[in-house]
């Protein structure tokens, strides 16, 4: 059966909540007093909780295989009542759930209704006294400025039972164990959100900043590309267009950026420091990844050219299976293991196809998209093609590198050479760079 869309985006909005808690809280540029925080996301939590449960204890009565859920929607009775309800009716099915789950959730729901209505009070103007008792009952706090991080933890706990209870109406097969007693999710802990970045944290947070650059010079070149009187397609027709090869189109594309830019395009200027910004966050990545410094000049040059014979003449494990190793496996197992997955070696030695292996799944782990090489090649020529001479000597060491990567990847899944990709950027690179 579909997921309806208030299903679906509830539950979104439950993910993104929790995501943006921990974003927030562990954002390298924010001090955020945790307190606050905490209150806050409890708040936004609870409300958005009860809504997504409701809407699935109304959406799910139509698959309950136990005739349970209708029990909520019991008319003219109080939510105590209708929560007691639904949860001994649970029990009279053979479902055993546990009491607590369905006490906390009535006190959440009535944390959720003084939110929404700004009051603790009834239409006349009384005190809902027998509600601030429950919600203290429970060990909630009765100010909702006062909700913690163990109350947001206990929140998601009840969310996900009642999620669980609900959906266990729904499955077919399922059958009544009243033997099993307490039946639910165990409580977890949020994730750590204090915020320290550790070691392996910035080679990541480094490349993260590589690929915003990226996105963003990308939106300047499609505005510089597409400009009505410099626009790619000034000179064909719609027809000429979809008929043109992928690579001619996109060349054409850049070519005008490049005369965008020659013009003196205002768009295409580095105001915001890019340039600097992704060749210092490169450098950096590259300095505290340790796998580079195994590619200097005359290894990446023997590896690109042992894997571009493996791939021209089809020199793959047999099977496409290459049982993983131990990085401190003795070398003549790994020689020997070689040896039975590759029948054919054509002019290439064991030796040289282990060494191609072990540095291709190194190139892979450290270049794990395209975005650099499209960030050297091509974005950063056409952005600050004064310093061309140092973006032609990063694509060239890029490119290779790349190559090398994605070339042991084809090689183990039995995939074509990515030599003709790696290419293109390597021409585009060679013509935006020419005149310097």
């Amino acid at each position: 059966m579909e997921v309806d869309e208030f299903t679906d985006t509830y539950s979104d909005d439950l993910i993104y909540l929790k995501e943006a808690r921990v974003a927030l809280l562990t954002h390298p540029l924010r001090n955020e007093h945790h307190n606050l925080c905490n209150a806050s996301f409890c708040r936004i939590y609870s409300i958005m909780m009860i809504g997504s449960i409701e809407a699935m204890l109304e959406r799910w009565c139509e698959r309950d295989n136990f005739n349970i859920l209708n029990e909520y929607f019991a008319s003219s009775i109080s939510n105590e009542n209708r929560i007691k309800n639904l949860r001994e009716v649970f029990v009279e099915k053979g479902i055993n759930v546990q009491a607590k789950v369905f006490d906390d959730y009535l006190a959440i729901k009535y944390i959720r209704n003084a939110i929404v209505h700004a009051s603790w009070e009834t239409a006349t103007g009384n005190l809902k006294q027998d509600q601030l008792d429950w919600i203290n009952e429970r060990g909630f706090p009765t100010d909702t400025r006062k909700l913690t991080s163990k109350d947001l933890e206990r929140f998601e706990w009840v969310n996900g039972n009642m999620m669980f209870y609900i959906a266990l109406t729904g499955l077919e097969g399922v059958q009544a164990r009243p033997d099993l007693v307490d039946i639910g999710i165990p409580p977890s802990q949020l994730p750590d959100a204090n915020g320290i970045i550790n070691p392996s944290d910035w080679p990541r947070m480094y490349w993260s900043n590589i690929e915003r650059i990226s996105s963003e010079i990308t939106k300047m070149i499609e505005i510089a590309a597409n400009r009505p009187e410099l626009g790619r397609a000034c000179d064909f027709t719609e027809e000429q267009l979809k008929e043109m090869p992928q690579d001619t189109l996109k060349k054409k594309f850049y070519l005008s950026a490049l005369s965008a830019k020659k013009e003196g395009f205002d768009g295409l200027i580095d105001n915001n420091g890019f340039a600097a910004n992704a060749l210092m966050c490169w450098e950096q990545f590259v300095s505290q990844v340790s796998v580079f410094e195994m590619f200097n000049e005359h290894t990446v040059k023997s590896v690109l050219k042992t894997l571009r014979i493996m791939l021209q003449n089809n020199i793959h494990p047999k099977n496409n299976l290459l049982p993983p190793l131990r990085k401190d496996t003795p070398f003549k197992i790994r020689e020997q293991l070689f040896g039975m997955c590759f029948e054919n070696l054509g002019s290439l030695t064991i030796l040289e196809i282990i060494e191609a292996y072990d540095l291709g799944e190194k190139a892979k782990f450290a270049i794990r998209n395209i975005t650099p090489l499209n960030l050297f090649a091509i974005q950063l020529p056409l952005l600050a093609p004064e310093r061309n001479d140092e973006w032609r000597q990063k694509a060239q060491y890029i490119a290779d590198l790349f190559e090398i990567g994605q070339s042991w990847y084809s090689s183990i899944e039995g995939h074509s050479s990515p030599q003709s990709t790696v290419e293109f950027y390597r021409e585009m690179n060679v013509i935006l760079t020419k005149d310097s």
